[in-house]
This record gives C-alpha cells, sequence and structure tokens, in this order.
C-alpha cells in the first residue's frame, strides 16, 4: 500500500494517493497486472483510466509468465496521450517459484558453492532447491523487467524533447535459506525486507554516483515516482524523494517491540 501513498504527516485523514494525483494533473493512467488480487485492484487498481488483467488465477497458485504483458504495455507506450503513467504489475518471484518460469528454465539445476554454503548452515535440502528455484524465476523475471526497460527506452527515441522516465521497485523479496532455514516470505531477515531499485531517465543525471550511493525506503517511493512525473503541489516534501537535493534519511520504525523477526 505505501508504494504509491504520499504521507502529508495527517495521522488523522487519508494520504494523497499518486494515482489519483497524477490523474488530476492531466496524466492518463494504466494498471497493467499479471497479478489477481482483489485486494490490489481495489486499493490501487480502480484509480487508473485503464486497467488490464491478463492473469485471472486468483491469488499466486496459478501459472502465467510476466511476459504476457508485453503486448499491453506495448500498447500502452503507443497511446497519443500527451501525459502518461502506466504501472505494471508483475507475479515476479511469488511462490511457487516453479510457476514463475519457462519450463526446462532450471538454469541452476547443478550444484554449486551456494549449495555448498547452505549445507554447511544447516539448510534443509528441501530449502536448497527451493533456493534454485526461486535462483531461476529471479533469472526469467530480469528479462522481462529488462524487455520493458527496453520498450520504453525505444519509445523515448522519437520524442527527444519529452520527458521519459522508468522505475522498478520490488516491494518484498523472500528468504531461500541464507538466513533461516525457512523459503517463503519474510519480512524479519535481509532477504525479504532489502530490495532492488532501478531508475533511468532520458536525461542526464546531475551527480549521478552520489545518488546511486544513498540508502532508499520503499514506503517513501511515491515521493520519488511524483518528482519522474514532474508533480509539483502544495505541501510537497522533497525530503522523502531520493533524487531530491534535500532528502533526508531516516530508518523506518517499528511500532511496538519485536521478540523474534527471524523464522524458525
Amino acid at each position: 500500500d505505501e508504494l504509491f501513498a504520499l504521507d502529508q504527516g495527517n495521522d488523522g485523514g487519508e494520504d494523497l494517493h499518486l494515482l489519483a494525483l497524477a490523474r488530476a494533473a492531466g496524466y492518463r493512467t494504466w494498471w497493467i497486472s499479471n497479478h489477481d488480487d482483489i485486494g490490489i485492484e481495489q486499493r490501487h487498481a480502480r484509480l487508473a483510466d485503464v486497467t488490464t488483467t491478463t492473469n485471472r488465477n486468483p491469488g499466486r497458485s496459478g501459472g502465467g509468465l510476466d511476459e504476457v504483458i508485453t503486448d499491453d504495455v506495448q500498447a500502452a507506450l503507443a497511446d497519443g496521450a500527451p501525459r502518461k503513467f502506466i504501472v505494471v504489475h508483475l507475479l515476479g518471484a511469488h511462490p511457487y517459484y516453479k510457476l514463475r518460469y519457462p519450463a526446462g528454465a532450471d538454469a541452476f539445476a547443478a550444484a554449486d558453492a551456494v549449495d555448498a554454503g547452505l549445507a554447511a548452515a544447516g539448510r534443509s535440502w528441501r530449502v536448497g532447491a527451493l533456493r534454485k528455484e526461486y535462483d531461476a524465476a529471479i533469472r526469467y523475471h530480469d528479462t522481462v523487467v529488462a524487455r520493458i526497460l527496453g520498450l520504453v527506452q525505444a519509445s523515448a527515441a522519437p520524442q527527444a524533447t519529452a520527458n521519459v522516465a522508468w522505475m522498478y521497485l520490488s516491494d518484498h523479496g523472500q528468504e531461500v535459506g541464507h538466513d533461516a532455514d525457512f523459503a517463503g516470505h519474510s519480512p524479519g531477515t535481509p532477504a525479504g525486507y532489502r530490495i532492488p531499485a532501478l531508475v533511468w531517465r532520458n536525461r542526464p543525471w546531475p551527480a549521478a554516483a552520489a545518488l546511486a550511493s544513498r540508502a532508499f525506503r520503499a514506503d517513501w517511493a511515491g515521493w520519488t515516482l511524483a518528482d519522474l512525473l514532474q508533480l509539483q503541489w502544495q505541501g510537497q516534501a522533497t525530503r522523502y524523494n531520493v533524487l531530491a537535493a534535500d532528502y533526508a534519511w531516516n530508518e523506518s520504525r517499528l511500532p511496538g517491540p519485536v521478540a523474534r523477526a527471524i523464522p524458525d
């Protein structure tokens, strides 16, 4: 939920939603998803002008490779709207990992140094096997993400004077034996909460190396996206935008004590 929230510090009220703000600013908005989730649809997708869900298997137990969204992304990029905000929501590497990549694409089937390290740490055979499937899912996922970026970059070439930007963000990772004898969602281990964030735009980056070294919080992603969309409004808190000159990192705080963070 926090990825699109623009927290105004109003504890008693609703935060601004980035999709709604973009629409109010004149953007045509898309929500293109390969992830059938009624909660996400009601919270986010319903705010878009155009909603496309290619996968109608509820939850995450069904198949449906993420590459199926390519045509919808191409159609959105080709749309004649002068301002476009396109959200692409992928299944990524959600369990079941084996369903997240094409049959026969088990790139990590052979024994490797990671297997040896997990065995030395006392991890179960099952967790080791799931690690291989997860890595294969991530490898395939990377090809889909790269394809989407390539489509965006190709669409930007004919419009050199326009502002074109792309951001990739994972909302969470998966634990697959590196910190615990466990495979799956794990908000209490680094594999679960340390996530990749990538940003590209068709304009030069001032001080790009310094920007790349900054710590980043996913719950502040909306502020960075607002900057990439060139949105401005009264009360805008640029200190949450990782690209801003006045960006001010601070750690998120849990609402109460945690007795145990690492799953058994």
